[in-house]
């Protein structure tokens, strides 16, 4: 039987300080992992740079290395999010998944547009915080 967690979801907003995802996985009271994926689609779209690479890694590691001492790890996982997601729920009973809503380009709301009716289809409740005051999906 696989066991209940929650998942936290960073995409964009690497740090742990002020951080409304992390908040509400923690105060859940159920075991959470923290993912950041690095999607093939997405690295392939001409506004991803080495700079852009290396301020991830870089960010990547300092949120662990502020994550060791409560026994967290931030895990990073490379591919399409949609089958991260699939094998993550193959592994484990999701309960939730939090993150920041993310404003960007087309590729990212498709990501998200997938992930969402994968989600509802396994029953995950996915909460996300607005971030930036950005509204997405306003017309």
């Amino acid at each position: 039987m696989p066991h209940k967690i929650n998942v936290v979801w960073i995409k964009r907003d690497l740090r742990t300080q002020d951080h409304e995802p992390l908040f509400f996985a923690e105060k859940a009271n159920i075991p959470y992992i923290i993912l950041y994926i690095f999607d093939a689609k997405l690295l392939k779209h001409p506004d991803v740079g080495v700079r852009h690479l290396q301020f991830i890694y870089q960010s990547i590691k300092a949120l662990n290395n502020t994550l060791e001492p409560y026994n967290k790890t931030l895990s990073v996982f490379y591919g399409a999010s949609l089958d991260i997601f699939k094998f993550l729920s193959q592994q484990y009973e999701i309960e939730n998944l939090f993150s920041y809503q993310e404003s960007g380009i087309q590729k990212s709301w498709d990501r998200d547009i997938g992930v969402s009716k994968l989600l509802k289809n396994k029953g995950i409740h996915w909460q996300e915080f607005q971030q930036n005051g950005v509204i997405r999906g306003l017309k």
